[in-house]
């Protein structure tokens, strides 16, 4: 396994070490040198600092810890180059459309200039790709703990009696049996037409699918239809045709819905944290990332 690299954090003022020190706060090496004047006023490297601090200091943080781990983790390729210069050409039509200069436009969301507008570019598809290596040396655990299948179902409604939902439920399943289109079947017989469309269903910890229907695609490794499926409210009844349980002819479709999730990229980044030690000495920044960005804070795991 390639030696993880130790990466510390850098900013573009002069952070000074203050380890051992549990409530510490981080100084700017001369926070009196003037960096803008304004007619009469004047805005020092303190001043900067303090508004990064208020403002935007987590974000600030995070971002730089980011981009210096995928760099250390991710070669910039040629074909992350490409990506990266289709981003930079999409956001530089953007901003000419509305009739500003790319370069006043830029500076106007903070980048002092396109080479710096690049490097964000190129930044951000490296994080991207952090995704991919981490799914990549992971496939194995992921399809285990996500247990991804594709189906498509008929919800039969039970509101006017669950005998009669069940009869029908069992009518749609001998015509499907029969060799009858789902499609068609679900036409007569789906009260929720949407269930008819194939989807690729995560099981694990999947809150949204019927208890009973996820247990019956739990228990199922190959493609199969179900008899008829009791919701487990005793509302309705399903039936489900699991269609594909393979997961190398759905890999690409499953990788997407994995970035996807809410929680995927909290995930990975606080994996890719902590393997690079990040760690943070100032006690208000700490706070801000705690609040902020609490899944990235690894130094006390």
């Amino acid at each position: 396994m390639k030696k993880l690299v130790k990466i510390a954090l850098l900013s573009f003022i002069t952070v000074a070490l203050l380890a051992g020190c549990k409530d510490a706060t981080a100084t700017v090496s001369n926070p009196k040198e003037m960096l803008i004047k304004i007619g009469n006023v004047t805005v020092t490297k303190g001043d900067v600092y303090a508004e990064m601090m208020k403002d935007d200091a987590s974000n600030t943080v995070v971002n730089l810890a980011l981009k210096q781990i995928a760099n250390a983790e991710v070669e910039t390729t040629d074909d992350i180059k490409k990506e990266a210069q289709s981003t930079y050409d999409d956001y530089k039509a953007q901003i000419e459309s509305t009739g500003v200069d790319f370069e006043t436009g830029l500076k106007q969301y903070g980048y002092a200039s396109a080479e710096e507008f690049m490097d964000y570019c190129i930044s951000t598809v490296k994080a991207d790709r952090l995704l991919d290596k981490y799914i990549d040396e992971n496939w194995d655990k992921l399809v285990e703990e996500n247990k991804p299948v594709k189906a498509k179902m008929i919800w039969v409604d039970g509101s006017n009696g669950m005998e009669d939902a069940q009869k029908e439920a069992n009518e749609a399943i001998a015509l499907l049996k029969s060799g009858v289109s789902f499609e068609e079947v679900s036409e007569k017989y789906n009260d929720r037409s949407a269930y008819a469309e194939e989807k690729l269903y995560t099981l694990a910890n999947n809150s949204t699918l019927d208890y009973n229907v996820l247990q019956f695609m739990l228990n199922t490794a190959t493609p199969t239809l179900s008899e008829a499926i009791q919701a487990n409210t005793g509302s309705a009844y399903y039936v489900v045709q699991v269609t594909n349980t393979n997961i190398n002819q759905m890999k690409d479709e499953f990788i997407t819905a994995y970035k996807n999730m809410t929680n995927t990229r909290d995930t990975v980044f606080h994996n890719y944290f902590k393997a690079h030690k990040f760690t943070i000495y100032d006690i208000d920044v700490f706070n801000t990332v705690k609040a902020n960005y609490p899944s990235y804070l690894v130094q006390n795991d």
